[in-house]
């Protein structure tokens, strides 16, 4: 599994509900979605940055992977993603030796690339794969799905959009989203099947302050148990209905 991959399936965990008495020791909230960083070859000297601002992973476009070492000396252990510009086979394994986590592929990418193991993949798809198709991704080893960003005005259908992405290919999301998001956006995104956010480059100063409305976010799950709640009552009517009815009478 890469570093990507676990981190997503970190973020997605459901906070446990807690227990016990007494005053609770304050704690740091986990974050419910990844922050990422996009980079292009004459911004990596940056990066370096992008990891004290607190970055999940960072993607590298347009560069060679026998460039990669300097960019990794300078993140330490944040993963690092590359957009492979010729994404054949050899492309991918050649990232993976040099060090990248994973490896942004488009749909005109080899299919052979699907094949290298040891390394995460990330697909990039647009807002037109057919249902057909999301449904086959289903069974591809895809660490996440990277789709167009959501233009504005950020309707339910645009929501209902990003869920049949999500829930069709049952791949976690990513999405790029501009630094003066909104938190109510960020959860709409979250709660549509987004594991995380992309930040451009050009916007990394920001990414702290990106990194704080994440945190500001309720925990997962919340909303999952309220509707269970109300679901209650109503189920218990329709049981205790059912125990009262009257059997045949045969006399």
């Amino acid at each position: 599994m890469s570093k990507l991959a676990d981190k997503i399936r970190s973020a997605g965990r459901v906070a446990p509900a807690p227990i016990g008495f007494g005053i609770a020791t304050e704690r740091r909230a986990s974050p419910t979605l990844l922050c990422l960083l996009r980079l292009d070859k004459n911004q990596v000297k940056s990066v370096g940055d992008a990891a004290a601002a607190g970055a999940d992973a960072v993607i590298i476009t347009g560069l060679a992977a026998g460039q990669l070492g300097d960019a990794l000396k300078k993140l330490g252990d944040v993963p690092v993603g590359l957009l492979a510009e010729d994404a054949q086979r050899a492309t991918v394994a050649a990232a993976r030796e040099a060090g990248a986590d994973f490896v942004l592929l488009d749909e005109e990418s080899s299919g052979e690339t699907v094949l290298e193991e040891k390394v995460g993949l990330v697909l990039r798809v647009g807002a037109e794969t057919s249902d057909t198709g999301l449904r086959a991704l289903a069974g591809l080893p895809l660490d996440a799905l990277e789709i167009a960003p959501i233009d504005e005005p950020f309707t339910v259908r645009r929501l209902m959009e990003l869920r049949r992405h999500s829930l069709l290919s049952q791949t976690p999301l990513l999405v790029e989203v501009t630094p003066e998001i909104e938190p109510s956006r960020l959860e709409a995104l979250r709660e549509a099947g987004v594991a995380g956010v992309i930040l451009d480059g050009k916007s990394a100063g920001k990414l702290s302050a990106l990194r704080e409305a994440v945190l500001s976010l309720p925990a997962r799950g919340r909303r999952e148990e309220a509707r269970t709640d109300a679901l209650l009552p109503s189920l218990t009517a329709v049981q205790a209905a059912e125990e009262e009815e009257p059997g045949p009478d045969f006399e």
